[in-house]
């Protein structure tokens, strides 16, 4: 992510400079300028859309090692490129191999991380991403001053330290413990699981109740006769749209051409323009904190909506503001102060995206798509990203050159609508592992998640009890971490010291355990039949464990429908 954040700063640095556009004729040449940056943006779409049946083959490690070997070669392509051809091939190639990595690196982070820390992880590596980022800004300024193609070369030959440092750490990654499950690795899988709870025994309580909750799932998402349903045509759309309005929001009209932006919409010279572009990396880095700080605490809905409300102010305050500029003939005081505040607003648009949608767009995807889906549905969600991206860079430049401060209206309507349509079809996924939003989707079958409480409000961490104590929300559906298909559940109000009644039903490939805020603290094992009296619960139906055809010997499943 350190190189996908360097690549997108570099070209925004380079791409006025005279050294650079003398070697490629591209001066006052707007369609070759979206060229250059945008094939880039293409080779990542490609790689994108490979990652799926790739990723799945070979696995998240190995396709990280390949994306990065693409790179590389891309890399050099870019820094001994002698022409336009070979500067447009070597893009391509390394668009390539950053597209597997874009779609593959935030999968592997949500299936090695723990629930609690999955937000944080993603938005960890967006902060990564803006650091490379900022240094790409700060390596291009500094060397602007420099008289010849050095000024561009060593910027983008640069690119090869990042590529060298990922080659050097990835073999010290682990294979994701889902993945290996899914290829019937299940010993290789405990091992990293046991390695990433930091214990030393395969027997850790932890470490055997995710690894089966982890294996349960997947055999009843690769079993048709189970006939679950957990809706995964819609959850891939939801992830692939929220990778779309990522785009949606215009951050790429900044990301890679605020220099440009600057020089043409609010008059500065070059370097200025590039000293600001440079600053304002450095104040978007410091937003991506915030988001690292809220993440969890917010959950992903509400980063969303508000980031996309704060994105829509500031579009509007840019647009008005560099519409009144453009409407003064002559530099005057007040067509400067006009530029200033809009270049104020270029920083406050970045605040808000580095706080939300810069890391939750990204997350989101990996969270959204079941284990059998997730790398195919971020494949297509970041190739949505990048077919996006591709278009943005194209079309910026002659935006610009023949709208004016009217282009900015579009960025400004987008994210006005990015906000009703976060609030009506996405569920909240903050607290929830990822098997839970499994049976989140199989409980609910609608699209209006706004309409069910328990999908949009955030799930409360693993000690469900310590965080809600003698409260009185209905116990709802989602609320049991169990695949819920059939039978009934009447379910008191809290306080949780009321009784209820539970049908229990057998069902092979399934494991039932208690909810985590069970007051008889059931947590780390399964019901077994002998527990049929525990507390003021009436089992009504006695439980018998069933073996799957692999042999597996799993514990039966709740099933539940409150009646509130």
């Amino acid at each position: 992510m350190l190189l996908f954040g360097y690549d997108q700063g570099v070209f925004g640095g380079i791409l006025t400079l005279k050294n650079f556009e003398t070697r490629f004729r591209i001066k006052d040449n707007e369609t070759l300028k979206g060229v250059i940056v945008g094939t880039y943006d293409l080779g990542c779409l490609g790689g994108a859309l490979a990652t799926g049946p790739i990723g799945g083959l070979i696995g998240r490690k190995k396709s990280i090692i390949l994306g990065t070997t693409i790179m590389m070669i891309g890399a050099f392509l870019q820094f001994l490129a002698p022409n336009f051809a070979v500067m447009t091939a070597g893009r391509i190639i390394a668009g390539i191999g950053n597209g597997m990595n874009t779609a593959t690196a935030p999968v592997w982070a949500s299936e090695t991380s723990k629930t609690h820390q999955r937000g944080k992880t993603g938005m960890f590596l967006m902060v990564i991403n803006i650091v490379g980022l900022a240094i790409s800004c700060w390596v291009t300024y500094a060397l602007s001053f420099v008289q010849s193609e050095l000024s561009w070369r060593f910027p983008l030959g640069f690119q090869l330290v990042f590529v060298l440092i990922i080659s050097l750490t990835v073999f010290w990654l682990p294979e994701s413990p889902r993945w290996l499950i899914m290829k019937n690795k299940s010993d290789e899988a405990l091992d990293v699981m046991v390695a990433l709870e930091g214990t030393d025994s395969r027997e850790d309580r932890t470490v055997k109740r995710d690894f089966d909750e982890i294996k349960t799932s997947i055999i009843l998402e690769q079993t048709p006769q189970t006939k679950r349903n957990t809706r995964p045509l819609f959850r891939l759309v939801l992830g692939v749209f929220v990778q779309g309005m990522q785009q949606a929001t215009g951050i790429n009209v900044i990301c890679y051409y605020l220099p440009y932006v600057l020089t043409e919409s609010v008059g500065l010279d070059g370097s200025m323009a590039r000293l600001l572009a440079a600053v304002n990396a450095m104040t978007y880095l410091g937003s991506t904190f915030i988001g690292l700080f809220l993440i969890e605490k917010w959950g992903r809905r509400r980063l969303m909506i508000l980031g996309a409300f704060g994105q829509f102010c500031c579009w509007l305050a840019i647009t008005v503001l560099l519409r009144k500029a453009s409407q003064t003939e002559i530099v005057s005081l007040k067509q400067r102060q006009l530029g200033g505040a809009a270049v104020f607003f270029f920083f406050v648009f970045n605040c808000f995206f580095g706080a939300g949608w810069l890391g939750v767009s990204w997350l989101y995807p990996t969270e959204i798509n079941s284990t059998k889906y997730r790398i195919g549905g971020m494949s297509y969600g970041v190739a949505t990203n990048w077919l996006l991206n591709f278009g943005v860079v194209f079309v910026t430049p002659l935006g610009i050159a023949k709208l004016g401060a009217q282009f900015y209206v579009i960025w400004t309507v987008l994210n006005a609508l990015m906000v009703p349509t976060i609030w009506i079809f996405y569920p909240e996924t903050a607290g929830r592992s990822l098997e839970d939003i499994d049976r989140m989707f199989e409980a609910h079958s609608t699209i209006w998640v706004f309409t069910h409480r328990s999908m949009v409000s955030r799930k409360p961490p693993p000690n469900l009890a310590a965080r809600r104590p003698g409260g009185t929300e209905p116990v709802e559906l989602s609320d049991l971490p169990s695949p819920c298909v059939v039978g009934t559940a009447t379910v008191a109000r809290r306080p949780l010291s009321s009784p209820y009644q539970i049908d229990i039903t057998a069902r092979e490939g399934v494991r039932y355990r208690y909810p985590e805020d069970h007051p008889g603290n059931l947590l780390d094992h399964s019901l077994t039949p002998e527990q049929d009296h525990h507390d003021g619960e009436n089992l009504t139906e006695a439980a018998t464990t069933t073996t799957t055809k692999s042999g597996v010997s799993l514990g039966p499943q709740v099933s539940a429908t409150p009646l509130l």
